[in-house]
């Protein structure tokens, strides 16, 4: 029995809609203009017989219906997106070469690759650690992750996530040292990141006792460490408070081998950015990659967004300034 379906056009424009809450965000993504947003909505709607959308002069709104019918269509288009990607993955057999820094590697990419390897059975993937400025045209790889503000020459840059700091540190020495406000950090020890000087930003503790206007700390003292990792592990080893980046940490956290003794949650002005060679990114297995990396970012930014809503009650301090 032939399957009465929708126009696929419709469906498109309505999922990105709902995910976006925007008709506008909708047309950016989709490149087409708003009204025609509107129309294919318009024409589901008559399709299906119900409303999906309350349009109001201040906002757009899901209906019931439009709720239940936004998750089932988003899990038809994540379903088709695996679908591809696995037959054009599976239709290489590619060997790809990934560029990322050890520390994010080690914190975030490691415990992913298992998914990925499920995803993309076709593509044999190599990680190769280090932290110079991407170059496609004199390294010998395909695609990179890197911190900072985008912006490679002959490249895409795909935003993954931000980045956000607070101060970290063990239960046990939370408990030593007695911090319980930003201003009992001038009794302990200090921990300082300095991984981000290569994309021209260092997280340094003075902007975030600016943010949480504490005076009283001297920054300085204490043990510098040039890797994002390595500073989260000395300071869940008792050596002292991290500013640490919750990307990192987030893991830490959630099993409780860190703390987060008090905010607020300083947002950095930098993301991570997945780079792919602007001449390649219509291949098969590159393109494999970069919808698995967006996948696994959408499905951990709202975690790393709850933790920063959840977490003792601390708000976001707000961006760094640029």
């Amino acid at each position: 029995m032939p399957r009465s379906l929708p126009p696929l056009t419709a469906l498109r424009a309505f999922e990105a809609a709902a995910r976006l809450s925007s008709f506008t965000r909708a047309a950016r993504e989709l490149h087409v203009t708003p009204a025609a947003v509107s129309h294919q909505i318009r024409g589901l709607e008559k399709f299906l017989g119900v409303t999906l959308f309350r349009r109001t002069t201040r906002r757009l709104e899901l209906t019931e219906q439009g709720r239940v019918a936004a998750e089932l269509f988003r899990e038809g288009f994540e379903k088709l997106a695996r679908g591809v990607s696995q037959l054009r993955a599976d239709e290489t057999g590619a060997s790809l070469t990934l560029s990322v820094t050890t520390a994010f590697a080690t914190r975030w990419l490691v415990p992913r690759l298992g998914r990925f390897a499920r995803r993309c059975p076709g593509i044999d993937l190599k990680l190769k650690a280090g932290t110079q400025p991407v170059d496609f045209d004199h390294d010998d790889i395909d695609v990179a992750v890197r911190i900072g503000r985008g912006g490679v020459a002959g490249a895409t840059a795909i935003p993954l996530f931000g980045e956000s700091v607070v101060p970290l540190a063990s239960a046990a020495f939370i408990r030593q040292h007695g911090l319980r406000r930003p201003a009992d950090l001038a009794h302990a020890p200090l921990l300082h990141d300095d991984s981000m000087r290569r994309v021209g930003r260092r997280t340094r503790w003075s902007e975030w006792l600016a943010a949480a206007r504490v005076r009283n700390v001297d920054t300085g003292h204490g043990m510098h460490i040039d890797d994002g990792h390595l500073v989260l592990q000395a300071a869940a080893g008792g050596s002292g408070v991290a500013l640490g980046r919750l990307v990192y940490a987030l893991d830490d956290l959630d099993a409780r081998r860190l703390r987060m003794p008090f905010g607020p949650v300083l947002d950095l002005d930098v993301q991570y950015y997945l780079f792919v060679p602007e001449a390649r990114a219509g291949e098969p297995a590159i393109a494999a990659v970069w919808a698995w990396f967006a996948q696994e970012a959408e499905l951990f930014v709202p975690r790393l967004r709850e933790f920063i809503r959840a977490s003792s009650g601390a708000a976001p301090a707000g961006r760094a300034a640029r």
